[in-house]
């Protein structure tokens, strides 16, 4: 497990991300390029390739089911925590973990499977599903409005 700085990032508001998916990437460099101080996590080092370059954030290699690797990514301080993994139940589990941990103010859950929704009680819990957000899109373009790249 290590912590990479990239660059220097201001520490207005912390963001951790945790998952290198390109999905994560994204949201992370996107945080970064707004001066959020920002941590990317996952396990697998090779994951944090997806990242652009002009990602201004930190990289921490580990597995933040562990308490220690959040830490590490200073998860106490965090005003937000996007938790978007390929896996529906580790992102379930450290969702919960983030919310004993952290005061964040925001956790987003990425979920494959909306319904497991029903397990995330916390009022902080926002759950973003790619199903939905098609589904969404979709009606949209039958109501004739333009929504993103559509």
């Amino acid at each position: 497990m290590s912590l990479i700085k990239k660059k220097n990032s201001d520490m207005t508001s912390l963001t951790v991300v945790i998952g290198s998916s390109r999905l994560g990437a994204s949201l992370a460099y996107e945080n970064s390029s707004k001066g959020f101080y920002t941590t990317l996590v996952d396990k697998d080092k090779n994951a944090f390739k997806k990242v652009d370059a002009n990602y201004t954030g930190f990289f921490l290699e580990g597995d933040a089911t562990d308490e220690n690797v959040l830490a590490k990514a200073h998860i106490k301080e965090a005003s937000q925590c996007i938790i978007v993994t390929e896996d529906d139940s580790v992102n379930i589990y450290v969702a919960s973990l983030v919310a004993l941990l952290s005061k964040a103010r925001l956790i987003v859950v990425r979920l494959h499977d909306e319904k497991k929704a029903l397990l995330l009680h916390d009022p902080r819990f926002r759950v973003i599903s790619p199903s939905l957000l098609a589904h969404d899109a979709y009606e949209a373009i039958l109501n004739g409005e333009k929504k993103g790249n559509l």
